[in-house]
């Protein structure tokens, strides 16, 4: 078990070492998508009053549970749990597979984490419900959480878990509810006035983006996806 751990200690080194070189080479090889996804951010960015009001006037009890359960889904404690329970399952049963998806999960949650707290503290960008616009940016900032809104660290998170566990199967319909729960979380923090349409929108890219390079770190190392 000893040469299991550190064979996964140094599997994530170089995880690390791998994944944002990657992630910038698909961005210019699959130039396309990057254009095509820029243009969705910068939309996005004019969108957001127009959405924040949207979602301003779903408030039902069903919504409330439902959003809810969005809120708890990226708050990163499924992730920790099903990290902890894949991982030392696959330890304990020697089952390869669990193990590795377990350790996707954890490498998908730091990675694509790092790149969320850079870009909060880089943009500086306040909350909706400090009401001080949507393009009000104040730049550097380590500690104000009014101030922590581009991007959703809540949408990277549910992206992250749930481009994962889409990696695991084959069945469509599966894949899709993975992907299900993210876009729920992703509108819960809009719903809960937490985010702006472009915070979310973002951090699920930006997420998603990082989890497909390291399922290919993975299975396909030399492969484009």
């Amino acid at each position: 078990m000893k040469q299991l751990l550190m064979g996964d200690l140094r599997h994530l080194g170089n995880a690390f070492v791998k994944v944002y070189p990657m992630s910038f080479r698909r961005i210019f090889l699959h130039w396309q998508l990057t254009l095509a996804s820029i243009f969705a951010i910068v939309s996005a960015f004019y969108l957001d009053p127009a959405v924040q009001n949207m979602f301003s006037g779903w408030h039902t009890n069903i919504t409330d549970a439902v959003f809810e359960f969005g809120r708890w889904y990226g708050n990163g404690m499924p992730t920790l749990y099903l990290f902890l329970g894949l991982y030392i399952a696959g330890l304990i049963f020697k089952k390869y597979t669990l193990r590795e998806t377990g350790l996707l999960i954890l490498e998908s949650y730091v990675f694509s984490g790092l790149i969320t707290l850079i870009m909060k503290s880089l943009f500086g960008r306040f909350r909706p419900y400090t009401n001080k616009g949507d393009f009000a940016f104040y730049g550097w900032n380590w500690s104000n959480n009014d101030m922590f809104s581009y991007i959703s660290g809540h949408a990277a998170v549910s992206f992250a878990l749930s481009t994962i566990l889409a990696s695991t199967t084959k069945n469509i319909y599966l894949k899709s509810f993975y992907y299900l729960l993210a876009v729920i979380t992703c509108f819960s923090r809009i719903y809960h006035n937490q985010h702006w349409f472009s915070d979310v929108l973002s951090g699920a890219l930006s997420a998603y983006l990082v989890s497909r390079v390291l399922v290919a770190i993975h299975h396909e190392p030399e492969s484009d996806f």
